[in-house]
């Protein structure tokens, strides 16, 4: 029995908080937890916002309104087993309940400032011990090309502009692998930001998350990846899925929404990818056609394998 086996049977003898303390007594660097299945359905995330962040016609978005909806009920809808938790404060244990079946949860731990991966921090990272299910932990809209936009987009030693250092960041990377048990600390890199100067501070991330900002960018999504390997050869890697053309502020034409999801699958199959990252939670229950849409394609295409498994 290999090592994900064995944490797969251990997990379903013993649950989830007994896992996290037999876990705990090996390597961390060595623990890899949940184990994915088999199966491209295991591997898909939503983007979890509360809703009301995005919602109203007035809104920067123009996203219709609908009755409120929390994160683990929208995942459910859509067949989806896994959440990342987009939301800024430090939310109770009553709040916190909803997810107690939820197979993995990440957790963001910064918004695109140093100042709410300061003032997040703790928080999170105190979600380690009463979270079993908590598996990683998000930097979102990470890099800040606008804060200095004349840097060079095309050096490898000299970072791009970021809501954390070079040197934060190496101490956020050690603190991660000293914990008890092992978490994935993910980035959130847009296409537009495809650059050399990206990679000093990619190499620290496990996971990046791969995300197309502008519904008319989508044409050019083959382009971009081969882009993105070409920086970033071997890092784990999710690719974003909009169900919201949120550069345009308009629904997503379903002719981009085919081409993400017929993309997403060729590259899941070949190995290229991970799995996938629905967005986002709020919009699950506005009857948009692009989620139902990807409801549909999670259904038929969800037990397929990935190549190599």
């Amino acid at each position: 029995m290999n090592r994900r086996e064995c944490l797969k049977t251990t997990s379903a003898l013993l649950g989830w908080p007994a896992l996290a303390t037999v876990a705990g007594s090996v390597r961390a660097a060595n623990v890899e937890w949940p184990a994915y299945e088999d199966a491209l359905r295991d591997r898909l995330w939503m983007w979890g916002h509360d809703s009301g962040v995005y919602d109203g016609p007035d809104g920067p978005y123009n996203i219709p309104l609908s009755p409120p909806i929390g994160m683990a009920d929208a995942i459910k809808s859509m067949g989806i087993p896994n959440v990342c938790a987009i939301r800024d404060g430090a939310p109770d244990a009553a709040y916190r309940e909803q997810f107690r079946d939820v197979k993995r949860v990440a957790w963001k731990l910064a918004a695109g400032s140093n100042e709410s991966y300061r003032s997040l921090k703790d928080y999170v990272f105190g979600l380690r011990d009463v979270m079993p299910n908590l598996t990683g932990y998000y930097l979102d809209d990470f890099f800040r090309f606008g804060d200095r936009p004349d840097f060079d987009r095309n050096s490898e030693t000299e970072p791009a502009p970021a809501s954390l250092s070079m040197e934060e960041m190496e101490r956020l990377r050690a603190e991660t692998l000293a914990y008890r048990r092992r978490l994935d600390l993910a980035m959130v890199l847009y296409t537009h930001q495809l650059c050399p100067a990206i990679k000093p501070l990619v190499r620290f991330a496990d996971v990046v998350s791969l995300w197309i900002w502008d519904g008319a960018d989508v044409a050019r999504i083959e382009a971009n990846f081969r882009k993105y390997r070409s920086l970033v050869p071997d890092k784990r890697t999710l690719l974003g899925i909009y169900m919201w053309d949120f550069g345009g502020a308009r629904e997503l034409d379903e002719r981009f929404m085919t081409k993400q999801l017929d993309h997403a699958l060729a590259l899941y199959k070949e190995g290229q990818i991970e799995g996938m990252i629905f967005h986002c939670t709020p919009l699950c229950n506005k009857g948009l056609a692009a989620v139902d849409q990807a409801r549909d394609w999670i259904a038929r295409h969800g037990g397929e394998s990935r190549k190599g498994s």
